[in-house]
């Protein structure tokens, strides 16, 4: 389901249209203001972005770092909640058996009390934390695409290029309309690992 909507939110963000139609800067000749133009292109092309990002190095390779990070904060988060789910039998078997005063009672529960607390915010920091690393992800795999397709399509050959995947929005289209492969090789191409960067 998460996979589901991630496609369905970098889908909605990929239309790359003719933004001049027609007239694109006036220059000065002989005298008179002259128009420099160039012809509007019909022909609409799409990319599949179930199929894009599947292939996509850069997605697959920032995915993966994630994934990483989402399963450490998860075992952390268990680890904590085991030991407080330990504490909390010892506290209710101490006192069942009146192995522990009142005072001892209360202070054993206020105990709880706080790690439980803490074990709360912990949790909630992680999730923001990680929420705030997919959404740069899925920023940086969004800006990749649109200023590829930009240059791309630089000379306007296609009115527009629109995205569609699994869920819609296109139901049924001419394949030869579908350039999906012919990007993701361009987009693999020009990708360099942020670990070979640094180098």
């Amino acid at each position: 389901m998460k996979n589901i909507l991630l496609v369905m939110a970098m889908a909605a963000a990929f239309a790359v249209g003719c933004k001049n139609h027609g007239k694109v800067g006036a220059v000065a000749g002989n005298g008179a203001d002259s128009v420099k133009t160039h012809a509007v292109s019909n022909t609409v092309a799409y990319v599949n972005m179930d199929s894009l990002l599947s292939g996509y190095k850069m997605y697959t390779d920032l995915r993966a770092e994630y994934e990483v990070k989402a399963r450490k904060a998860q075992s952390t988060l268990e680890a904590a909640g085991k030991g407080l789910e330990n504490a909390l039998a010892d506290y209710q078997n101490k006192v069942e058996k009146g192995l522990v005063t009142r005072s001892q009672a209360a202070e054993m529960e206020q105990d709880l009390n706080t790690r439980q607390q803490n074990w709360v915010q912990q949790r909630d920091k992680l999730f923001n934390e990680l929420s705030e690393e997919e959404q740069v992800m899925l920023n940086k795999i969004h800006y990749s695409i649109v200023e590829y397709l930009a240059e791309f399509n630089k000379d306007y050959r296609y009115g527009m290029i629109i995205s569609t995947s699994s869920a819609g929005p296109i139901l049924n289209a001419d394949p030869a309309l579908d350039i999906t492969t012919v990007v993701l090789e361009g987009l693999n191409s020009r990708y360099v690992p942020e670990t070979q960067e640094k180098k």
